[in-house]
């Protein structure tokens, strides 16, 4: 054997073995990928009881009652349980894009020293999870948020704090029912044009468009 094909068996080797290591040996890194200092609370969102969202513009609260239907709060009228739950699928698990500092004393700077924007959550023990939210930063990468009681500055996404707003600007009112179906020349009853079919729900929850059964 040459010395050429030698030289190329030893790094056809040498390539195998490494990675035989990667694969094999090497410790697995975290499949989740996320940095757990990011995390500001992980809730589940099947037991969160509560919503209140709170902006420049007003309040909203949201309740689950024992029946499980969300309601809104103060106007008492059955709230869109899809909406509400779908949204909780990104605030029960509220994370920060950056950690700021973590012995913050001055909020002023932030818009925090009073803030006119929060969300809090009631967990199924019922405790409250709170997150003030203050000022956009100066490169509009997020808003800078805290808890009441914790030093901690955050940068959270848009996107949670546009959810917050959303709440209050426009609230989860249960959808209006779809028309009721028209029969045609033969008898046979038809959609209204544009009417979409309601989403059937889970066995227990509520159905768009479909009031709750009635109790003697």
């Amino acid at each position: 054997m040459s010395f050429r094909s030698t030289a190329i068996l030893i790094a056809i080797l040498a390539v195998l073995g490494a990675g035989v290591y990667f694969l094999e040996y090497r410790p697995n890194p975290n499949p989740s990928g996320l940095d757990p200092k990011l995390q500001i609370w992980s809730l589940d969102k099947e037991t969160v009881q509560r919503v209140v969202a709170r902006s420049p513009e007003g309040e909203q609260i949201m309740e689950k009652r024992p029946d499980g239907l969300w309601y809104l709060m103060p106007q008492d009228v059955r709230a869109d349980y899809w909406r509400i739950t779908g949204t909780l699928v990104r605030l029960s698990n509220m994370r920060g894009s950056r950690r700021l500092k973590d012995d913050n004393t001055d909020w002023a700077p932030y818009g925090l020293a009073d803030p006119q924007t929060a969300l809090t959550l009631r967990d199924g023990a019922g405790v409250d999870h709170t997150l003030l939210i203050g000022g956009k930063s100066p490169t509009e990468d997020g808003y800078y948020a805290r808890q009441p009681d914790d030093n901690t500055l955050w940068l959270i996404g848009s996107f949670n704090v546009e959810d917050v707003q959303r709440f209050v600007k426009e609230p989860a009112f249960e959808p209006t029912p779809a028309p009721s179906p028209q029969p045609t020349a033969d008898g046979t009853p038809t959609a209204a044009a544009g009417s979409p079919a309601a989403t059937p729900a889970p066995p227990g929850l509520p159905t768009v468009g479909v009031p709750p059964p009635t109790t003697p």
